[in-house]
């Protein structure tokens, strides 16, 4: 294990989910093979109208990107801006399309220094795209948002910091986004909405024990007013819309996906953080 005091290194953690047993190479001629297939298949062998087929990777971890896409296809934008945090350097994330091809107005935050580096970096030419350098927390975000000038509503935010993401997003008030995507824990056993107590302080330390059950951001996206519309492949990211959008969207259901991590079947053992899972519901 890459640990420092209890805690993964922000460059053995990026190793770990980006180029070990959570995205082998195989996940990128998986995707792939599956768009040529969907291309030529008879549109009577799809039992649901879901967004399963419109997976696809450019920058995304996994299949992120076309789905990120599609879904905007059909809500439609506003005013063309995003929000992620948990970008790392700027290299992979799900807004990194939006920002670095389509052109959009957005806001990248990470709070690891090295990460940060690279990030505004990247970035320094871009007046679109503004870098801040901190830890998101349920107390600091909207001060966060504000400070950074989001507008009040936008298009896209993305939510992964391995952890406290349900907490944030619960807090969350400056902005309201047509689209949220979110990281879930879909080790997590099933029967109950749980999520990691809230703990600025605690970082993922590499083991199953992170972040909430896709029950558990259920809950949030009820009390928020957003509906499930996509998970991924490989049991990783949830797409909420917002509801008063849903309609546009044109989806009979949204797949609930075990881990599939690499698109190989790998899973994580599973553990539970310091004090047990917290209950949401």
């Amino acid at each position: 294990m890459f640990t420092v005091g209890g805690r993964v290194r922000s460059k053995a953690r990026a190793a770990l989910k980006s180029y070990a047993i959570f995205r082998p190479m195989q996940i990128d001629a998986r995707l792939e093979a599956m768009r040529r297939l969907v291309e030529r298949a008879d549109p009577a062998l799809f039992e649901l109208r879901d967004l399963t087929r419109h997976e696809a990777r450019v920058f995304s971890q996994n299949g992120e990107d076309g789905v990120i896409s599609e879904i905007l296809n059909r809500l439609g934008t506003t005013n063309r801006w995003f929000v992620e945090f948990g970008v790392q350097g700027g290299h992979e994330g799900n807004c990194v399309l939006l920002a670095d091809v389509f052109g959009w107005n957005g806001l990248f935050i990470d709070g690891d220094p090295a990460d940060f580096e690279c990030l505004s970096r990247k970035y320094a030419g871009n007046g679109r795209v503004r870098t801040v350098h901190t830890m998101v927390t349920a107390a600091n975000i909207d001060r966060c948002f504000i400070g950074a000038g989001v507008p009040e509503e936008i298009d896209v935010l993305s939510i992964d910091i391995d952890g406290n993401d349900v907490h944030v997003w619960r807090q969350l008030a400056a902005t309201s986004p047509r689209l949220v995507v979110i990281e879930y824990n879909s080790g997590i056993p099933a029967g109950g909405a749980l999520a990691q107590p809230h703990d600025p302080a605690r970082s993922w330390d590499g083991s199953g024990a992170f972040g909430a059950s896709l029950e558990a951001l259920d809950v949030v996206a009820a009390e928020k007013g957003y509906r499930l519309a996509h998970t991924d492949l490989t049991g990783n990211n949830a797409f909420y819309v917002r509801a008063d959008l849903w309609d546009r969207l044109g989806v009979d259901e949204a797949p609930r996906r075990s881990q599939n991590f690499g698109l190989t079947g790998v899973t994580q053992p599973p553990s539970e953080p310091p004090g047990g899972w917290a209950s949401l519901g």
